[in-house]
């Protein structure tokens, strides 16, 4: 008989490497761990450890783990002890300067902005420090 436990799924897009979800889970069963300094982290969910108790979709800023419902997702009981989910989460880079940075999700924009413009989403391709000097510019001139 299979007994089904339900799925923490992961979207690599929306992750902004905070490690809300690491530090929440009661569980330990999220590890993030770098791979090269500012570039590439490992991003891994331990499904044999995850207790489902969805501290990690509640605190999640950007909507990037999420408690999958359906059946087809879930995880089987006789795959308990081997199933993780791996991801990779790799740094974009600035638009102007070229340097690493974490993207902004246009899921956090939209839940920190009432409109979010296409004018707004190039600021946020900028790193904090072009960002900083962009805003500054249009202010000054």
């Amino acid at each position: 008989m299979n007994v089904y436990k339900g799925k923490i799924t992961f979207n690599k897009e929306q992750c902004v490497l905070c490690q809300t979800c690491a530090f929440v889970c009661p569980a330990g069963a999220i590890n993030i761990s770098c791979v090269e300094p500012h570039k590439s982290y490992d991003f891994i969910i331990w499904h044999n450890t995850c207790t489902v108790c969805g501290n990690c979709t509640y605190f999640c800023p950007t909507g990037a783990i999420a408690l999958s419902n359906t059946l087809a997702e879930a995880t089987p009981q006789s795959e308990k002890y081997t199933a993780i989910t791996a991801n990779m989460v790799e740094y974009g880079e600035c638009q102007k300067c070229h340097e690493p940075m974490i993207n902004v999700p246009q899921t956090m924009l939209q839940k920190g902005f009432k409109n979010v413009s296409e004018e707004l989403v190039s600021l946020f391709n900028l790193c904090p420090k072009c960002r900083r000097d962009h805003t500054f510019a249009k202010r000054a001139l």
